[in-house]
Formats: C-alpha cells, sequence, structure tokens
C-alpha cells in the first residue's frame, strides 16, 4: 500500500460484545443505516501499525442515536467512524469508541464493521496482517 491513507495493521481478539449487540434487530438495523450497507454481526479488532489521525472525512455518532440504552448496554458515549476498503476490495466502516472518561481507543486501535465476515473471507486469525485503505 501506499499514500497517507493506507494502513496495516495486526487483527486483534475481541470481547465478542460486537455480535452479540448486533444480533438484536433494531440495533442491526441502526448499524445499516449508518454504514450503508447490511453489517455481518460482529467487528473485527485491528492494531494499527501507525496511530491513525482523524480529519474532517470522520463522522460522530452519539451513543444515543443507536439506542436510547446504548451507553449502558455498552460503556460507551459515542463513536468516530470512517468509510474504508479493506484488502484492496470488501467496503467497511472502521471505528473507534468514547469512553465516558472523555477518553477511548488509542490512536492505533479501530474496529471494522463491513458486509462480509472479514476474517472468513481474508484466512485471519489473531495477529494475521490487514491492510486498510481510508475512503478518499
Amino acid at each position: 500500500m501506499t499514500g497517507r491513507d493506507d494502513l496495516s495493521g495486526a487483527v486483534q481478539p475481541g470481547r465478542g460484545l460486537g455480535s452479540e449487540l448486533l444480533q438484536d434487530q433494531a440495533v442491526a438495523a441502526r448499524f445499516e443505516a449508518i454504514a450503508g450497507f447490511v453489517v455481518v454481526p460482529g467487528t473485527l479488532n485491528v492494531r494499527l501499525s501507525r496511530p491513525i489521525a482523524r480529519d474532517g472525512r470522520w463522522r460522530y455518532v452519539a451513543a444515543e442515536a443507536i439506542a436510547p440504552d446504548w451507553r449502558e448496554r455498552t460503556g460507551q458515549t459515542g463513536y468516530h467512524l470512517v468509510d474504508v476498503l479493506v484488502a484492496g476490495r470488501f467496503r467497511a466502516v472502521a471505528f473507534q469508541a468514547e469512553e465516558p472518561d472523555g477518553l477511548g481507543y488509542p490512536p492505533d486501535q479501530i474496529e471494522l464493521l463491513s458486509d462480509t465476515h472479514l476474517r472468513s473471507a481474508l484466512g485471519l486469525a489473531d495477529g494475521g496482517l490487514i491492510e486498510i485503505a481510508v475512503a478518499r
């Protein structure tokens, strides 16, 4: 990959929270509206090789915009999101969560929502490398 919008990272183990939450049909429908495509239940956690800088392409969605009780269900107050392309062919949304203490994910950590089960499609295991390009 080349260019400042291209990133690489390593797949990290998750807690399974995304998969569980996206089983709720109302939540799945809300994330479909946010992402612009039907989201596969679950997220892919990625630790990037370098920090990602949020620019004007990122958008913010407050927890209450997902569900009235979303903050209580997740412990998160909202999400910074950006459209990405994974491995040059799979559309996804990368996000970083905000926590109530004003902190959130470190700048080199993202999660991915996609219309494809990325672990299966790319044969990824924990520690596997993945390429991501921020949409222009």
